[in-house]
């Protein structure tokens, strides 16, 4: 027996669940082995790289305003997960085939190429900001994230972002995300559906 083979052997085997924590995940919440509970906000991210050098500070004040408030504690989560850009490459095509303008077959030609080049380089990804809030797993729990939740839902709507509270199917997705970097989900993906894995 080698000694790799002796090493792995002694380690105990423990469950994903165990090792992630996770006991369960339901309506808008995961559910801790350590008895807490964890709820989502996602930001969808906004390019403040377009914007002017004063609109960035004015951006800035605004979110600062908006957030001087919030004192309790709070973890930002981001990552970027793969696109599936067969539509766009789909629609790409059918593009092209009813075209009848040179230049324009052309550079719709040079798009399409692009969307397969991003595709076969794992370079199709987009960026998620989740926000991550959490409390001990006590009677009044939900109702106080869920209303925590909510103003903090409001505060990034007056700071001219857009967000979404988890619910149980994508806190499942983002899991699966953290524990599988390499998938994908269709955008209008039924409840449970397998990811479709990039290749």
């Amino acid at each position: 027996m080698s000694m790799l083979d002796k090493l792995f052997k002694k380690q105990p085997q423990i469950s994903a669940n165990r090792f992630l924590n996770i006991k369960d995940i339901q309506g808008n919440f995961l559910y801790t082995l350590d008895n807490k509970v964890l709820a989502y906000l996602k930001i969808y991210p906004k390019n403040c790289k377009l914007m002017s050098k004063e609109e960035q500070k004015n951006h800035a004040q605004i979110l600062t305003r908006n957030f001087a408030s919030e004192l309790k504690p709070f973890k930002l989560y981001f990552t970027n997960r793969p696109v599936n850009l067969q539509k766009n490459q789909d629609y790409q095509a059918e593009l092209m085939d009813k075209e009848k303008n040179a230049l324009k077959f052309s550079l719709q030609g040079k798009r399409s190429r692009s969307f397969g080049n991003l595709s076969v380089r794992g370079r199709a990804l987009e960026s998620e900001i989740y926000l991550i809030i959490w409390g001990e797993n006590t009677e009044y729990v939900e109702q106080d994230l869920l209303k925590r939740l909510n103003d903090l839902k409001m505060k990034f709507t007056n700071s001219g972002y857009r967000t979404e509270i988890l619910e149980e199917r994508l806190i499942i997705q983002l899991v699966n995300s953290y524990t599988n970097p390499d998938v994908a989900y269709m955008e209008d993906q039924e409840y449970m559906q397998g990811p479709l894995t990039v290749n």
